[in-house]
């Protein structure tokens, strides 16, 4: 009788044990307070699925703006590929893919990415040889037909202005701060800085036997238009905006930069002359840069220019020296998205 009494009592001791709590199950897991303060807010659903396995991953994701319940599986594949936003983001626009996983790795990766872009790099992607070269092409615009989508240039970025076949100039744009070039230096009128700059470049190249001039700087709107005109009575126009600018998209209009030669020889035999290949080594230590360099004439629409400088700083014009690009594609990174 004795035995039946003690097992009935433990037999009640043992039913009246609490159930673990939910804080509790999760503390056991290895959860935090913090986590657990969070799990607490989710659905049953949700709770049931942390509390299968110890899964902070989840739980990061959860906290997340955007997360989907119904992308959780693809989030989880694909976790640790890319920063945690971008992979929410790419996921829930059914972007992300096994095919072009590493590809876009590479694209967020690279210093030329623009997230406005994005989908244009990947629309063009088959059409060029590599994503580099796509980013380039998109980033300058070039995807699109020349002088078809012609903006108004933003000539605060002062230094940095850009204007190409793509922005553009107001025809009443003339710099305030114009220096006329001192005639044993050439002629023609620019910026002050650009005259200081250039008067430098001058002085440590005639140290070497470089008498390097200015032959052209500042063009007013009505002087281009002359010039463009004039052409177009001797070339096709396909052939003249090769190596001619339309005006109101001639850089000449900004004061920033010069045609240059040594005395005596015409422009186009500059490159001929080894004051072209100093100059192309060492205009970035002056701030400036050849403007339309050798085999870049897909990007900048014009015809390689060695005697063409333009002035925009010493950091960016070394920076684009080391990069070796552009400044249309720069200035798209680098300096208009800032």
């Amino acid at each position: 009788m004795k035995i039946i009494l003690i097992l009935l009592l433990l037999f009640n001791i043992s039913s009246c044990k609490k159930e673990p709590t939910l804080q509790e199950k999760l503390t056991e897991l290895g959860y935090n307070q913090q986590d657990i303060e969070f799990i607490e807010t989710l659905d049953e659903t949700k709770q049931e699925l942390l509390l299968q396995e110890y899964n902070t991953t989840i739980i990061k994701l959860m906290k997340m703006d955007n997360y989907k319940d119904e992308n959780l599986d693809k989030y989880l594949k694909y976790y640790g590929e890319f920063a945690d936003d971008k992979l929410i983001e790419i996921v829930n626009n059914n972007t992300l893919n096994d095919s072009n996983k590493n590809i876009l790795k590479q694209m967020y990766e690279s210093d030329y990415y623009i997230p406005k872009n994005e989908q244009l790099y990947l629309k063009y992607l088959p059409k060029y040889e590599s994503l580099r070269k796509t980013m380039e092409i998109v980033n300058t615009n070039r995807y699109k037909e020349l002088f078809s989508d012609i903006v108004p240039n933003d000539i605060s970025k002062d230094y940095l202005m850009l204007v190409n076949k793509y922005y553009q100039l107001p025809s009443d744009f003339e710099p305030d701060d114009l220096v006329y070039v001192d005639h044993q230096l050439g002629k023609g009128m620019c910026r002050e800085a650009v005259y200081e700059a250039f008067k430098k470049l001058h002085d440590d190249a005639l140290e070497l036997g470089y008498n390097i001039v200015v032959v052209s700087a500042y063009r007013s709107y009505d002087y281009q238009l002359g010039l463009y005109q004039k052409y177009c009575q001797s070339d096709p126009v396909e052939v003249v905006d090769t190596y001619c600018a339309r005006p109101g998209l001639s850089e000449h209009q900004t004061g920033l930069c010069l045609d240059v030669s040594i005395p005596g020889l015409s422009i186009d035999d500059f490159y001929k002359v080894g004051a072209a290949p100093w100059l192309e080594e060492n205009a970035p230590n002056y701030g400036f840069i050849i403007r339309f360099p050798k085999d870049k004439e897909d990007i900048t629409g014009y015809q390689w220019e060695s005697w063409h400088i333009r002035y925009l700083g010493v950091q960016a014009a070394q920076e684009i020296k080391e990069r070796n690009i552009t400044f249309d594609e720069y200035y798209a990174c680098f300096v208009e998205e800032r």
